[in-house]
């Protein structure tokens, strides 16, 4: 029975790997839901704990395909393990015991705190640790996570578009409504310490390295191998739609989910996809991206989203589109088109 399953992922690791990342999702986030419904603090942990690792289904299904898909391992010594899992592990529960203190309760001890981020730190420390020291497959998927590729001038792009959008799109309406172009900004210290904490926190725990190294290390990458990256985005976009939501009752009860998720969402997908592209398929850029992207919460209440924003976002979605002909399918031995092996060796032994 082993045997076949793994033959059928072998023979369908796109398929597996949706399968798989969905079916974590819901089996972790929908009782993530209901628990954290119910009064009590052991209730708000667990829900906790459900919610990081649902949020981590797609790179823990990717690397749970990779692996089956090319098994083989480096013997590493424990020491060797070690010196990278845990310093990575130390920084993340820091980063976490930081942001639960931000929404924790007046007096919460910090020590509760950081003994609660303890086990969720394993979950990037993980991650980031088998980019060096796990299966050749993958090691292989994970690989431009810690050894990025490309241009800094797309990570810069990643990383200021959207606080661009939200300030540019505010402030253009604030000038048709006769407003001053940019609101004041009271605090201006803690707010940027919130956003700086909210980028880190989204980057290793809901929405970076988590999400991008799944559907751009994994699915992206397999997709462009049969498809031209405007299909697989807009393929990764309904799956996409899907996976989130669980995330989505929640977060868009009251309203906004056919606005964000299904009007802007595509375009979203296209400009992740782009960046992922443009810098010779590094997970790193989109990570980035997702994270610039999500950090702008806190800002809300200053720069909300605006029409203006929106637009802003879908035309550049569209020049993207013009500009790098991504109708086009990518030549085979693009970086961000995935080859196996034996395709590898074929192309070398050709030259």
């Amino acid at each position: 029975m082993k045997q076949k399953i793994e033959e059928w992922i072998r023979g369908h690791p796109i398929e597996a790997f949706f399968l798989l990342t969905i079916v974590m999702s819901f089996g972790l986030l929908f009782p993530a839901i209901l628990i954290i419904r119910q009064e009590g603090v052991l209730g708000q942990i667990l829900s906790l704990f459900l919610g990081r690792i649902g949020a981590y289904s797609p790179v823990l299904a990717g690397m749970f395909v990779a692996r089956i898909i090319q098994p083989g391992q480096q013997r590493i010594s424990l020491t060797r393990r070690l010196s990278v899992f845990l310093p990575v592990w130390f920084i993340a529960a820091i980063l976490h015991t930081v942001i639960l203190n931000l929404n924790a309760e007046p007096g919460t001890p910090l020590i509760a705190l950081l003994v609660v981020s303890l086990p969720v730190a394993l979950l990037p420390a993980f991650v980031i640790s088998s980019a060096f020291l796990g299966a050749d497959g993958v090691k292989k998927m994970l690989s431009t996570l810690v050894r990025p590729k490309g241009s800094i001038v797309y990570y810069l792009v990643a990383l200021l578009t959207f606080p661009v959008i939200h300030i540019v799109g505010m402030g253009i309406t604030n000038v048709l409504n006769r407003n001053a172009w940019l609101p004041r900004v009271s605090q201006g210290a803690d707010l940027a310490f919130t956003i700086f904490i909210t980028f880190f926190s989204v980057l290793l725990f809901s929405g970076g390295i988590n999400e991008e190294s799944g559907w751009r290390g994994f699915a992206q990458k397999r997709l462009q191998a049969k498809y031209s990256p405007l299909v697989a985005c807009l393929m990764l976009w309904f799956l996409m739609v899907i996976w989130h939501i669980p995330n989505d009752i929640v977060q868009y009860q009251h309203g906004g989910y056919l606005l964000v998720r299904i009007a802007l969402y595509p375009f979203i997908t296209i400009l992740f996809a782009w960046v992922y592209n443009r810098t010779n398929g590094s997970i790193l850029a989109p990570a980035v991206f997702h994270a610039s992207m999500n950090s702008m919460n806190p800002l809300m209440g200053i720069f909300p989203i605006t029409t203006a924003g929106n637009i802003l976002l879908v035309g550049f979605a569209i020049i993207v589109v013009i500009s790098d002909r991504m109708w086009r399918k990518l030549p085979g031995d693009h970086p961000a088109v995935y080859q196996d092996d034996a395709t590898s060796a074929c192309d070398a032994s050709s030259v």
